[in-house]
């Protein structure tokens, strides 16, 4: 990445522990004692172990002796988070940021882990044998037992994750994740028909983007914005970008949310992200938020203008402009 190469200069260059030492290769394969990374990063040793331990940030090695040693990409991480906090940003959108500088999403996937129901291996035994009322009743039990937000993070996505996986291994085939997703869908409208929302709430509207059929990271979304009181409107899969235009012109509303669970909208319309960038300037009144798995590979290469390339509800939620 340009960003970690440039970095590597200004160490090789600036420090004296590196200068004329070691070029990037010789970097990547250093290990770094806990008051070296202190050194470089500015932070206290004792700051550094909190953010280990609370966060999980980093996840250093222990030698034989007890005593820890941190990689270069530690010492990255860790170095852009002190910038962002330095800019008074919270940690979570201090953790945010670094993930975008980097272009991974494992810091924000161990922020927002949270132990998974128990339910999720019965309900993949279901989904083996496409036992869709076995699989319905349990998403009932899950949902009434934890709540819908806690339900989101505990039974929803760790099963989508299992089926994803079991997919990707060839241990399910493209029927059983079909159907099992499909009942996920199904349960996932009803609760968003029965959710009470104020009519004057501030208004939401989310759009798969053209190519896109995969509609329940966008169902989870909106269902989080509305558990923050927002009105959301819900476009299916794969709509025409002529759609999209007649929408967002006749319903007017605050936020425009585009998701791209995959690079297959972007490999088919190369123009796609460039076009979207223009229906947000031309719409400057209203935010526009694009995000997704496949949206995080694309910005390594281009990257919009006039949307925000967004991380999670709570990042959606309270940006103003």
């Amino acid at each position: 990445m340009l960003y970690k190469y440039e970095f590597c200069t200004r160490l090789c260059y600036s420090s004296t522990m590196f200068k004329g030492v070691y070029n990037l290769e010789e970097l990547q394969e250093k290990r770094f004692y806990i008051k070296e990374i202190a050194d470089l990063t500015g932070l206290s040793e004792q700051l550094i172990r909190k953010w280990e331990n609370r966060y999980h940030i980093v996840q250093p090695e222990r030698l034989d002796n007890g005593y820890r040693v941190y990689t270069f990409d530690d010492l990255l991480t860790l170095k852009e988070l002190k910038k962002f906090r330095d800019q008074g940003k919270s940690m979570k959108l201090a953790i945010q940021a670094t993930v975008a500088k980097q272009g991974t999403t494992g810091l924000i996937d161990k922020l927002n882990q949270v132990e998974k129901s128990p339910n999720v291996e019965k309900m993949v035994e279901k989904g083996t044998v496409y036992d869709e009322d076995g699989l319905m009743f349990l998403l009932r039990q899950s949902h009434y037992q934890y709540g819908l937000d806690l339900f989101l993070q505990n039974t929803v996505r760790p099963f989508l994750e299992e089926v994803g996986d079991l997919w990707e291994k060839g241990e399910w085939d493209e029927s059983q994740e079909t159907v099992s997703s499909l009942v996920v869908k199904d349960f996932l409208t009803q609760v968003s028909r029965n959710f009470n929302f104020n009519l004057k709430a501030p208004h939401a509207l989310g759009f798969c983007l053209p190519d896109e059929l995969h509609e329940i990271p966008l169902q989870i979304l909106l269902l989080q914005m509305k558990m923050k009181g927002w009105r959301t409107t819900r476009i299916g899969a794969s709509p025409k970008f002529s759609t999209i235009e007649r929408l967002i012109k006749y319903m007017q509303p605050q936020k425009v949310l585009f998701s791209a669970s995959t690079v297959i909208p972007f490999q088919q319309n190369e123009y796609l992200l460039e076009k979207l960038d223009q229906l947000a300037k031309k719409y400057a009144h209203i935010l526009f938020h694009i995000g997704g798995e496949g949206i995080w590979d694309y910005t390594k290469v281009v990257k919009p203008t006039y949307m925000h390339v967004s991380f999670s509800v709570e990042d959606i939620t309270t940006s103003t402009e």
